[in-house]
């Protein structure tokens, strides 16, 4: 009796198997179509041209980065915008902590339009630098110590950041992001990606 059992429940698992492969691989053609279609989105961003004045795109780019939480540093160009280190994890963590910060440019072309490029640079720490006075000792002996910074023996890397760029375009021109979007899904819809 219990061999019969195992057989049902053996039949039970390969009768199972194919919807199971069935559904993963359906599963994953539409996640490959909707990672398709973004990185399309964001690359065809990429390409846009402003009539726009170079202010108003960086102003749209200090709102997002500081929707995001970063702190946006003084700039001495009028075409640059960039912040401030940041822990991309909690700032306690030591190793394996990711620390980011963004630099824009606007650059004007020959026809008076503006394209735009969003950068990110990001390392990873594996640990801090020696703790250092932040004062000088006290006559008791006191002095205040300051924990080391963030430690990495490698150089930042630098990587453009299309999914900014895509944002910045999606607020200060939302009927162009709009035609991209379209663009891109009538490019799918044809097979053209394929």
């Amino acid at each position: 009796m219990r061999a019969s059992r195992r057989l049902s429940e053996e039949s039970r698992t390969r009768a199972g198997l194919p919807v199971v492969l069935l559904g993963l691989l359906l599963l994953g053609m539409a996640g490959c179509a909707t990672t398709e279609r973004k990185l399309l989105i964001e690359r065809s961003a990429a390409h846009v041209a402003y009539r726009l004045p170079s202010e108003q795109l960086l102003e749209a780019t200090r709102e997002l980065l500081k929707e995001r939480g970063f702190l946006i540093l003084e700039s001495t160009h009028p075409l640059y915008v960039r912040t401030s280190w940041r822990a991309k994890f909690d700032e306690s963590l030591d190793i394996g902590a990711v620390r980011e910060r963004y630099l824009v440019m606007v650059k004007r072309l020959d026809d008076e339009r503006f394209v735009l490029n969003a950068y990110r640079l990001s390392y990873i720490t594996i640990g801090r630098t020696a703790p250092h006075p932040v004062t000088p000792k006290t006559e008791t002996g006191m002095q205040r110590m300051a924990k080391g910074d963030p430690l990495s023996h490698a150089p930042p890397e630098l990587v453009r950041d299309l999914e900014l760029e895509w944002q910045i375009l999606s607020r200060v021109a939302p009927s162009v992001a709009r035609e991209v979007e379209s663009q891109v899904d009538q490019y799918l819809a044809t097979g053209s990606g394929k």
